[in-house]
């Protein structure tokens, strides 16, 4: 790649940034990022786009729907993950430490041949209310689906029970795969 012919395809650079990038690639696009204005500045803004998620995470302003791998590699960058397993159609009692940074929960549900996952969640602490969020990712290969959520916003709460269904969209049409209970309770004073 010529730094004056051609720019980097944004999706090199987001590995590059995630550290995903093999050494021959960092160089060339390090080279590259030197002499091209507009690589550089999309660069920074993948960057400041990263930090601005990871505060929207940490405020509780936002929920996710991650991996298996991310919370490992949270848990190996130090941070203390709560995690959560939940057999298929489970049901768990729950709870957040003082210690506790991240709340996560791994769903197992039959997920093989499924083109598209919505997920509907529903707190008793709003009864009727519904809250879906269409074309989540999952990891079929795994059959499970991996929620991180805000203990900021968790850990507040009083004792209530919230329940997670998942709903797919495959060659049979639309169908709920897997309903998940969760019993908070409030971590001891």
């Amino acid at each position: 790649m010529s730094p004056a012919r051609s720019h980097i395809a944004p999706d090199l650079l987001l590995q590059d940034w995630l550290g995903e990038a093999d050494a021959a690639t960092r160089e060339t696009i390090d080279e590259h990022l030197m002499a091209c204005d507009a690589c550089g500045v999309l660069f920074d803004e993948i960057v400041a786009l990263g930090e601005a998620v990871r505060r929207a995470l940490r405020a509780g302003l936002v929920f996710a729907v991650a991996s298996g791998a991310f919370v490992e590699r949270l848990r190996a960058l130090g941070l203390r993950v709560r995690l959560y397993d939940l057999a298929h159609n489970g049901t768990i009692n729950c709870t957040v430490s003082p210690d506790d940074q991240v709340l996560a929960a791994r769903l197992q549900a039959p997920l093989r041949g499924v083109r598209r996952l919505d997920l509907v969640q529903e707190v008793s602490l709003a009864p009727g209310e519904r809250r879906q969020v269409q074309d989540v990712p999952f990891d079929a290969a795994h059959d499970e689906l991996v929620f991180v959520v805000s203990v900021a916003r968790v850990r507040p709460l009083p004792a209530h029970t919230k329940w997670l269904t998942l709903i797919a969209t495959d060659d049979q049409g639309t169908r709920e795969v897997g309903r998940y209970e969760f019993r908070h309770t409030p971590w001891p004073a």
